[in-house]
């Protein structure tokens, strides 16, 4: 079968669907809409599950037809997870026809299955669980009790807590029928707790109207009639007919132990219609029973005693051995009321055999021990687990401090999103005009440059070489005392003329015409052969520099080094010293290396002077990278690396 084939023929069964149930609005109904509508088949089939699972007490052909099309197709796609998921639903139809040796053996299949696959644990409890309420079926309670319990167990451990709502509720049944109503109270109590607290879409009702079965059984009517409400309005709601009809009976089984008869009647009377919609003979004869019962309280034996045959009739063509009990008791009260009592004292006989042989196999202390050891098995698994918590508190700390942080992190970084951006805007205007004053003040400081050395070189310099020319023509004329005198004059020309040329050095150096003449190469090259080469030899290596760059980079770059190679002679003590200038594609490139004695250069921010000040803020000025490298007594190594813009660029 193909799968479009296949969702055609559930289309067909899902309008049939629709037209039976005209006038309900229910979960069901949306269901329908969104399977007519989807057109992914693994979402399509995924809701025909959830709607099947709907189906279970409200319509059970209906939920067996939907689990036959799946399973057909699951054995088409060899899809063995779709096939167990089809196939609970059919455990549950099994159990609605009183076929619980059909629905046990399903169920038993599916658990050896997954076992063996270790597949999907929150399935297995499922199974383990559908298990069990067929053994109930077939009056296996202290096997039943074992299943319930491995549900419970099973869901735990996967921490599926409708799983656990509902194996509580299971054991809470199991309790019931055994007439430990105390403890079975206790179970369904939890199976309420575990919903409500988590939220879970669970059928409360089931819970609720159990719970007011055990209260009558302990003659506490206020509570049965609270509880039993509101079972009986969540079922309604629910569409849970089966829940709905267990509401209205346990309510006239309480009226019926007050003697208020006419009320128990109509309570009856309501479950009845109820119940014939699901048509499930394992309540249909329990309902039969208290019915009868009633009807010999109220003295009309004829129609308890038609009522408890048709009950009895039913028992025994579906084999529901665990009600005939209940069903013997009923008519054997009509039977007394009628004054019969031969018939009477022959079924209650009956009934004392068959509730020794129901004991017997249930086995009160047995299913005693089997608690004892589930919770033993429990809190062995609790020390285990606290074991196992214990080695992994310190990383689960750890990770949740890190989750912190990073959500605090997170949660700041969403937070200044848009201050950024506006601070962003900010800054770039900022630089912007920072890079106008930087450009004014560097501008400033040429002119001023220029203007010394102009004054240098026409000022100063013309002055003292005219002292030069003046003292030199005296040394003629002067008579000197003796030959230390004549020296000390000839010094004296010499300092004046060591001047001279000091300030031509001064002037050229502050603005070098070469540097505008030639480019920075060649100025590097003039600058760098002024230094004597006894004191300090000087390496220098230059490539791509034969043309002229932007002007400002150049006087720029020009100073930085002129103040690293300074910086070199009067701090580092070097006696030899490395330049290379490279211009390539990207950039420009500088190193300045000495072997001098050298300084830790972890603290070079707290200990830079003026000059390593200037020198950074004149590379960041055009953009560029500046790094210092160097230990004490292993020399320094600048590295300096500046782009080339061009002048459209520079100016955006």
């Amino acid at each position: 079968m193909r799968a479009d084939k296949f969702f055609i023929q559930t289309l067909a069964i899902l309008l049939f669907w629709a037209a039976a149930a005209k006038g309900q609005v229910s979960k069901t109904d949306s269901l329908r809409k969104l399977i007519t509508t989807e057109t992914n088949e693994r979402k399509k089939t995924d809701l025909l599950l959830l709607l099947s699972i709907e189906f279970r007490q409200i319509n059970p052909d209906s939920s067996n037809s939907i689990s036959e099309q799946l399973i057909k197709l699951s054995e088409k796609q060899k899809n063995i997870p779709l096939h167990q998921k089809a196939e609970i639903n059919k455990v549950y139809y099994y159990l609605n026809k009183s076929n619980a040796d059909s629905g046990l053996s399903v169920s038993e299949k599916n658990i050896r299955s997954l076992l063996k696959s270790k597949g999907n644990d929150s399935l297995l409890a499922q199974y383990f669980s559908a298990a069990g309420l067929s053994l109930m079926r077939l009056n296996r309670q202290k096997d039943a009790m074992e299943k319930f319990f491995n549900a419970l167990k099973t869901s735990e451990q996967v921490g599926d807590k409708f799983m656990m709502a509902k194996a509580q509720h299971n054991i809470g049944w199991a309790y019931m029928e055994l007439n430990q109503y105390a403890e079975a109270i206790t179970h369904f109590t939890s199976a309420i707790q575990i919903v409500e607290y988590n939220k879970i879409p669970y059928k409360m009702a089931v819970s609720y109207a159990n719970i007011a079965s055990c209260y009558g059984a302990l003659n506490k009517y206020d509570s049965v009639y609270k509880y039993a409400g509101v079972s009986i309005k969540i079922a309604h709601e629910q569409n849970n007919y089966q829940t709905e009809a267990n509401g209205w009976n346990i309510l006239g089984t309480a009226y019926t132990s007050e003697k208020k008869y006419q009320q128990a009647l109509a309570c009856f009377l309501k479950a009845k219609p109820i119940r014939a919609k699901i048509g499930d003979p394992f309540f249909i004869v329990s309902d039969l029973a208290v019915l009868s019962e009633l009807y010999a309280m109220m003295n009309k034996t004829s129609e308890g005693l038609q009522t408890g045959n048709e009950a009895l009739a039913i028992a025994k063509k579906e084999n529901l051995q665990s009600k005939l009990p209940m069903i013997y008791k009923a008519i054997a009260l009509n039977y007394e009321k009628s004054g019969n009592y031969a018939a009477a004292a022959q079924l209650y006989k009956q009934v004392n055999v068959l509730k020794d042989s129901i004991y017997e196999n249930a086995s009160v202390e047995a299913v005693a021990e089997m608690k004892t050891k589930y919770e033993t098995e429990k809190k062995e698994r609790i020390i285990q687990e606290q074991q196992f918590n214990l080695k992994k508190k310190n990383y689960f700390i750890t990770t949740i401090a890190i989750l912190v942080l990073l959500g605090a992190l997170l949660a700041w970084l969403f937070y200044n999103r848009t201050k950024l951006k506006q601070e962003a805007k900010l800054q770039a205007a900022v630089l912007s005009q920072q890079q106008i004053a930087a450009a004014a003040i560097l501008q400033a400081e040429e002119n001023e440059r220029q203007r010394i050395a102009k004054d240098l070189h026409d000022g100063v310099g013309q002055i003292m070489s005219a002292a030069k020319m003046n003292l030199s023509s005296f040394e003629n004329d002067l008579q000197f005392k003796d030959e230390e005198q004549k020296l000390s004059f000839e010094r004296i020309i010499s300092l004046v003329d060591e001047g001279c040329r000091e300030v031509r050095s001064v002037s050229h150096q502050m603005m070098p015409n070469v540097l505008l003449k030639s480019g920075l190469g060649k100025a590097v090259t003039e600058f760098l052969d002024k230094i004597d080469q006894k004191v300090l030899k000087v390496n220098l290596h230059t490539e791509g520099l034969n043309e002229h760059i932007e002007e400002t980079t150049e006087i720029v770059l020009y100073r930085v080094l002129q103040e690293s190679v300074n910086n070199v002679i009067k701090h580092s003590g070097a006696s030899e010293l490395d330049l290379s200038l490279i211009k390539d594609a990207d950039g420009i490139s500088a190193t300045i290396e000495d072997n001098g004695r050298g300084f830790d250069s972890k603290n070079l921010s707290e200990k830079a002077g003026i000059g390593l000040k200037n020198m950074k803020a004149r590379v960041e000025y055009l953009k560029g990278t500046i790094d210092f490298d160097s230990s004490p007594g292993k020399g320094t190594l600048v590295a300096i690396h500046i782009p080339l813009l061009n002048k459209e660029s520079a100016d955006n």
